[in-house]
């Protein structure tokens, strides 16, 4: 059956996801972590929230954030899925700048009253297009997005660079095969709820 033009859903979220994990080579476990959510529009409005663990030296978690209602929504969305988004983090302002450009090592700058964070992704990789219309990832969900994928990346931490590198992971089989970077950034991620649809139905879990 040819899809409408005209999506008959409700549109969920839409905008970017930019995860940074990195780990020292043949360590088991990530020196440290970056799941940024820059929103377009959701139910919370816009803005962005960013995750953030350091476990490199002094341990550093918090949620980001230049919108606690929109830090409030990706938390309840998220949760459920694992790791550090079932943590008990605490939520902070922070000003957020995008730099660099898209195509040659672009980066955010996360930085609190006490803290600044800069992740950087480079030797990008070309764009690799998820359209997923339901029950691709998971029934009841359409789910678009613009993969770039980063063969290395870097995090500092308050001036400190954080050892590790990008990582591959197996959690992309399921959808577009293969082993993937660790570190890779969603460019015009959209998530719709298939009419019908409870708007409380949890995120297709893509582990990341």
């Amino acid at each position: 059956m040819d899809r409408p033009i005209v999506n008959p859903g409700r549109l969920h979220w839409t905008g970017q996801h930019w995860i940074n994990y990195i780990r020292p080579p043949n360590a088991g476990e990530n020196s440290a972590m970056v799941s940024l959510w820059h929103t377009h529009y959701c139910s919370a409005g816009e803005g962005t929230v960013a995750y953030v663990l350091i476990e490199h030296g002094s341990s550093y978690r918090r949620i980001c954030t230049d919108n606690p209602d929109l830090a409030a929504f990706i938390r309840n969305w998220m949760s459920g899925r694992g790791g550090m988004y079932d943590m008990e983090l605490e939520v902070v302002p922070a000003v957020f700048t995008r730099s660099g450009n898209v195509l040659d090592t672009p980066a955010w700058t996360i930085e609190t009253a006490d803290d600044l964070v800069i992740a950087r992704w480079d030797g990008l990789q070309p764009p690799e297009l998820l359209d997923a219309p339901g029950p691709g990832l998971r029934e009841g969900w359409d789910v678009f997005s613009c993969l770039f994928f980063a063969r290395s990346a870097r995090i500092m931490f308050n001036g400190h660079l954080i050892p590790g590198e990008p990582f591959p992971v197996d959690t992309w089989k399921p959808s577009i095969g293969g082993e993937r970077s660790s570190c890779v950034f969603a460019l015009s991620e959209t998530f719709i709820q298939a009419a019908g649809q409870n708007e409380g139905t949890p995120i297709p879990r893509r582990r990341r």
